[in-house]
């Protein structure tokens, strides 16, 4: 909006009147598809006029909902200030709309919250609408009110003792339009005058970290080969006849990439992977990188003359991404140090390897800021300039024979680009290979490297060499192939693409370099490096990775339990959110702290409660959990590439990072409501609320763990959110609640059996009020009533009674029944953490 509101294209009003009409007809087929099936297959009645006030009653409430929200979005600074805003409005209108708490128990000081919520308005004349039709106007003699009236009074929807009349359908249009229309207008408002803008990072900010310019940005400045106290051994890559065919995206054809292409990369040299958009650059550094995890490669790749084999030559590989993602809540210091503690070889003790670090730091010119956080783009940190040497800085610290980069200097300035390059340039100083594609570098940039390797469009080679000083070799090639004369001042770089895509040149530029003088040298070269062989060059190791098993578990727990408690808007928030959460629910019944005797609406509230206590925490736990798990997920491969560990040290780790803030944040919301709204009674008071916090832990490591394994199991966020989105809905229907077990039956009640809400609501609910003593009075005519077979006025019961009527005597408290349902949230637990290792080990969803 900003954008077009700074180019003067309409107003705020316009905006959102536009918006909110454009809307409706997604709005209209939505309430009319899912309206009318669930409207036909629960049952409801079959009277056309109840029909269509149930559709408008659902489609106004959509539009008022989605302009509620929308007044969030325009004052939100993120979009997880604005997700925490909306999910605590929708907790409190679920809580108050008369169907988790029925409205006569809502304590007086929160009835403004009922009268406000639209949620309540629409779920009342959803109600009235079905109740005062014909199918409940039946009069029950002994309350002289229709059966209608009298589920209506049982449920608790009077006001001033009367039922809630058919006139408040009429009421709620009256109160959601205008409503709808204040949202609007608010909305507008804060549009106007309310500017947000996302915070851009990428060439540094206000809150970017600023280094001082007291770096020389000679070759002279930067730290020498002698300050590197980690032995390298150097490695000549050869590769010939290299094809890598993927299948088509339609149909069954292969589509060739890279066509037998060869070459050499040496130690103490660069070289450029270069070639016009599509040509293959980067596939080419992939496939020989060993980075593709899909198609089908072919040729042959030698390490100093042997075999290229995966395990050891990801040992001594570095591999910078274009885009590389750090871990924002971890210093530049600690970033480095975790890939050279994993990295490199055991046998350098750590004094040795703090030193190194230091030179890597000093080489890449970090260490002004090695104790600063790294940071994202959202909440400030490291520029782009400093993330681009940050994440040579993580491979470097491996002490690697070869680099490869991806585009390091994409999205730099000039002055930025040239040092991330001379830092290169004095790496391969050090008897390293580096290799980099680069797309349109300076000439300053150019002329720094050694050798290069140019693609034409279908992986095929037209150049490869050393491009001499100031790229003559280059130049001198193609002009002899009667490209024309390279211009004076003219970029080389420039020159080389735009002649090999001049369309008007008749030279075929592939065929040319296989008549050349040029490729007959490095047919001549490869040969060469392929032949003189020495064992002593073979790279070779023992163990798959360079740490121990449990060095690399002990330094992932350490690294995940930093990240953890440096994420405040994830673990503290969580906590802070069980508290309030907690204290809501139980603030609801402080007016009535175990009373001597209940009301059937205090029983169905207090289950009401302790439903929504735990659902709502596990679809915060669950929703909260998945971009956290995104970051270490796509880290982690990162890692796995980089042969610095496997997918059963994450999962451990994981695991052991999340339960202390999931153990914390049940006992923070159980020491508060328990108390607050008095559940638990006297007798057994202690077993009890450890029996009721225990299986609250259950809920919330469940919906956790399973959020992990969901992440880590399908390739996007939205697949994701729509696999917890399938598991909420699960536990919210078979839960024991919504749907009760007595009333389930066939395939439903195997639903019931699979999912864990089912076993953790039973666990509460027989923890907090089986085998309880007090009193409940049955309201006459209710179905409580009848069940005790009451006959006066008066009637009462206990609360184990009513637990036995409300759920079909389907929830037991014995020994044997307690530990079946521990036992089967153990499984589910135990299958999430299985589940998230095997996704992490079999599932790979990088680019390649």
């Amino acid at each position: 909006y900003f954008k077009h509101y700074d180019s003067n294209f309409f107003d705020a009003s316009s905006y959102v009147l536009g918006n909110s009409i454009g809307m409706m007809p997604q709005f209209l087929m939505d309430v009319i598809v899912i309206g009318t099936i669930i409207y036909w297959m629960v049952g409801l009645t079959a009277a056309a006029s109840n029909f269509f006030i149930f559709l408008a009653s659902l489609f106004v409430f959509s539009l008022v909902m989605n302009q509620m929200l929308s007044v969030f979005a325009a004052i939100a600074k993120t979009k997880t200030m604005m997700q925490s805003m909306s999910a605590g409005v929708i907790f409190l209108q679920l809580l108050f709309c008369g169907f988790l708490v029925n409205p006569n128990v809502i304590p007086v000081y929160y009835k403004f919250i009922y009268w406000w919520n639209p949620f309540a308005w629409t779920y009342r004349a959803l109600l009235v609408n079905e109740f005062y039709s014909e199918e409940y106007s039946e009069i029950d003699p002994s309350t002289g009110r229709t059966e209608g009236e009298n589920i209506l009074l049982s449920q608790g929807f009077e006001i001033n003792g009367e039922v809630f009349g058919h006139e408040w359908v009429g009421y709620s249009f009256v109160y959601l339009i205008p409503y709808f229309m204040l949202c609007c207008s608010l909305t507008a408002i804060l549009l106007t005058y309310v500017r947000v803008d996302s915070q851009d990072f990428t060439n540094g900010g206000d809150d970017a970290i600023e280094e001082s310019e007291t770096h020389s940005a000679s070759e002279e400045g930067i730290e020498t080969d002698s300050d590197i106290s980690i032995p390298v051994k150097p490695v000549t890559l050869t590769f010939r006849d290299i094809c890598y065919d993927v299948t088509a995206s339609k149909g069954s054809a292969k589509i060739r990439l890279l066509d037998n292409v060869n070459g050499v990369f040496r130690p103490k040299k660069m070289t450029a992977l270069m070639g016009s958009s599509g040509a293959g650059k980067t596939t080419l550094m992939d496939v020989i990188a060993m980075r593709k995890s899909i198609g089908t490669v072919t040729g042959e790749i030698l390490v100093n003359g042997f075999p290229q084999e995966e395990n050891s030559f990801r040992r001594v590989t570095g591999y910078v991404e274009q885009f590389d993602v750090q871990a924002p809540e971890l210093t530049v210091r600690e970033t480095i140090i975790y890939s050279a503690r994993l990295r490199l070889e055991s046998n350098i003790d750590n004094a040795r390897m703090v030193q190194y670090v230091n030179s890597v730091l000093g080489s890449l010119e970090l260490t002004e800021i090695e104790h600063c956080l790294v940071g994202n783009d959202e909440e400030g940190g490291l520029n782009f300039e400093q993330r681009k040497r940050l994440s040579v800085a993580i491979e470097l610290a491996a002490s690697p024979s070869i680099i490869f980069l991806d585009e390091p200097t994409s999205g730099l300035d000039a002055r930025a680009a040239a040092n991330v390059v001379k830092s290169l340039r004095q790496i391969a100083y050090s008897g390293r290979t580096i290799i980099a594609t680069i797309h349109q570098p300076s000439y300053t940039i150019f002329e720094m490297f050694d050798e290069l390797l140019l693609l034409q469009k279908g992986g095929q080679t037209v150049f490869f060499g050393e491009l001499g000083n100031q790229c003559v070799n280059l130049v001198d090639y193609f002009e002899s192939l009667g490209a024309p004369p390279i211009g004076a001042g003219q970029n080389p770089a420039n020159w080389m693409l735009t002649v090999i895509t001049e369309e008007a040149l008749s030279c075929d530029f592939i065929e040319a370099f296989k008549l050349s003088e040029k490729y007959l040298a490095m047919i001549n070269l490869i040969k060469m490096c392929s032949s003189e062989i020495n064992p002593d060059d073979e790279i070779k190791f023992p163990t798959k990775f360079a740490a121990s098993w449990w060095e690399r578990q002990r330094l992932t727990e350490a690294r995940f339990r930093t990240i953890y408690f440096r994420s405040p808007a994830y673990n503290w928030v969580r906590l802070l959110l069980s508290a309030v959460i907690a204290f809501i629910l139980g603030s609801m019944f402080l007016s009535n702290r175990n009373p001597p005797i209940y009301q059937e609406t205090d029983m169905s509230s207090f289950f009401a409660t302790i439903f929504i206590a735990f659902i709502i925490t596990g679809i915060l736990a669950i929703n909260s959990v998945l971009p956290v798990m995104l970051k270490l997920r796509d880290s982690f491969y990162r890692h796995r590439a980089a042969g610095m560990l496997g997918p059963a040290s994450i999962a451990l780790a994981l695991g052991a990072a999340e339960k202390w803030f999931i153990v914390l944040s049940t006992l923070v919301f159980c020491l508060i409501f328990l108390p607050t709204a008095g559940l638990i009674p006297q007798e057994h008071s202690i077993r009890r609320v450890i029996a009721f916090w225990g299986f609250f832990t259950f809920n919330l490591a469940i919906y956790s763990y399973f959020g992990q394994m969901f992440m880590c199991m399908v390739p996007s966020m939205r697949i994701a959110q729509i696999l917890a989105a399938v598991f909420v809905g699960l536990n919210n229907f078979f839960s024991g609640f919504i749907v009760r077990p007595q009333y389930l039956a066939g395939l439903f009640k195997f639903t019931a059996w699979i999912t864990p809400g089912s076993y953790v609501y039973e666990g509460l609910i027989v923890a907090a009020f089986k085998n309880d003593p007090r009193k409940v009075i049955a309201t006459p005519g209710s179905k409580f009533y009848i069940e005790l077979g009451c006959e006066s006025d008066y009637c009462e019961g206990t609360v184990d009674d009513y637990v036995n009527y409300f759920f079909g005597g389907e929830y037991s408290e014995t020994k044997l029944s307690t530990a079946l349902i521990i036992g089967v949230l153990t499984i589910f637990l135990l299958t999430s953490r299985i589940g998230t290792g095997l996704a992490l080990k079999y599932c790979n969803y990088t680019s390649t």
